[in-house]
C-alpha cells in the first residue's frame, strides 16, 4: 500500500474511534452526551441509543477499507458517503431551524473526516495507478 492509503486507514480508524466512543457514551450517559453537544433536551433517549446501535454497526463495514481500501474500494467509497450525507442532513437540518445548533459540531466532525478520507483515497487510487498530478508537457 501506498503512503496515501496509509493515511486514509488511519483517518477512517480514527473516525470509527469517534463513533465508538459516541456511542459508548450515548450508552452510558445519554444525557450527559446530549448537554455536552447542546443536541437539546429530550424526553426519551431512544432516539440516540437506537442512532448509536446504527453507528457502531455502519463503523464496522468501514474497517475491511481502512485495511485494505483497494480491495475493498466499494466499502472505501461508500463509507466517505457515509459521512458526507448526514453531515449534509446535519447543516440543512440546522439551517432550517429543524436541529438544535448542537448539531453543527457533529456536521462539521464528519465532513471533514469525509472530505480528508476522499482526498486521500483519490490520492491513493492515483498513486497505485501510476497517475501523475502534473500532465507532462508535450514539448
Amino acid at each position: 500500500m501506498n503512503t496515501y492509503a496509509t493515511w486514509f486507514g488511519r483517518v477512517v480508524g480514527l473516525g470509527v474511534l469517534a463513533n465508538f466512543s459516541f456511542a459508548v457514551l450515548a450508552f452510558l450517559k445519554p444525557n450527559d452526551l446530549l448537554a455536552f453537544l447542546q443536541l437539546g433536551s429530550v424526553e426519551s433517549t431512544v432516539w440516540l441509543f437506537n442512532y448509536s446501535v446504527l453507528l457502531v454497526m455502519l463503523s464496522c463495514f468501514y474497517i475491511p477499507a481502512a485495511l485494505d481500501p483497494f480491495h475493498y474500494l466499494v466499502n472505501a467509497w461508500l463509507l466517505i458517503v457515509a459521512r458526507l450525507i448526514p453531515a449534509t442532513t446535519f447543516f440543512v437540518g440546522v439551517f432550517v431551524s429543524y436541529l438544535a445548533k448542537g448539531f453543527l459540531t457533529l456536521g462539521i466532525v464528519d465532513s471533514t473526516i469525509g472530505v480528508v478520507e476522499l482526498i486521500l483515497l483519490i490520492l491513493a487510487l492515483r498513486a497505485a495507478s501510476g497517475v501523475k498530478d502534473q500532465p507532462e508537457s508535450a514539448f
